[in-house]
């Protein structure tokens, strides 16, 4: 086996991996490692499906139009699946949501389910930038499994349908309800987080009347959306590694 392994870049596929499968590469990572990463034929890198576990490849062909590569072994089997934990949360401005994507995929976030809300100001996603974001993110973690992006909805529409057994934590700011903390996730969990501006009064109060929904507060300050989301994850990845 290669030294330093861990040292090569990693590249996500949708192809099944086993050992002598030849892979075509898209155009964009034959791109990615011709011309930045300086790869040439019979360089190794890794490679990972969210399924099959990670396993190394070599390049067999990498030419202007052409790029293929053969799987070798297995260097990392596909982890047992492990607490679901899901964001819902509501469209933000590109550089606020960009970070709010890589940071939640590195803190083991399964499910992103983007919501709709009265004072939600970005009302409309480019879904599939949000799912290249994601892979790429996936990628640079180690991660071996691709978290979901869902379908934009309005709150009351995802509430009305929830999986009753998963807990559902609404972190309502200024709430007098119990801080959460570490303690409160263990297993599977879902965060839904205000938009800017925070959950309107009429929001609040039917959030309160959802026997399902766990009324919570993340502290005595005010936390932008992003930094909410990201303190829910930490406290699900801490219970749960």
């Amino acid at each position: 086996m290669i030294k330093n392994v861990t040292k090569l870049p990693r590249l996500y596929v949708t192809d099944a991996l086993q050992g002598g499968r030849l892979l075509s590469l898209a155009s964009q990572p034959m791109h990615y490692f011709k011309t930045v990463l300086r790869r040439q034929p019979g360089d190794f890198f890794r490679v990972f499906n969210g399924r099959d576990g990670e396993w190394l490849a070599q390049i067999n062909e990498l030419s202007k139009r052409n790029g293929s590569a053969l799987v070798t072994e297995r260097i990392r089997k596909q982890p047992q699946s492990k607490p679901a934990v899901h964001l819902l949360l509501s469209p933000v401005k590109k550089h606020r949501l960009d970070m709010i994507i890589e940071k939640s995929v590195e803190l083991g976030v399964t499910d992103f389910q983007p919501i709709l809300m009265q004072r939600t100001d970005v009302r409309k996603i480019n879904t599939r930038r949000i799912e290249i974001q994601i892979i790429e993110a996936t990628e640079q973690c180690e991660r071996l499994t691709i978290p979901t992006l869902h379908t934009l909805q309005p709150m009351e529409s995802i509430i009305a349908k929830w999986d009753k057994s998963i807990p559902l934590y609404a972190c309502l700011e200024r709430s007098d309800s119990k801080i959460l903390s570490a303690y409160d996730v263990k297993g599977d969990a879902a965060f839904l987080i205000g938009p800017v501006g925070g959950f309107s009064d009429d929001e609040c109060s039917w959030l309160n009347t959802q026997n399902h929904v766990q009324a919570t507060s993340l502290g005595e300050t005010v936390l932008r959306c992003e930094t909410a989301a990201l303190a829910c994850l930490s406290y699900h990845m801490l219970t749960n590694s």
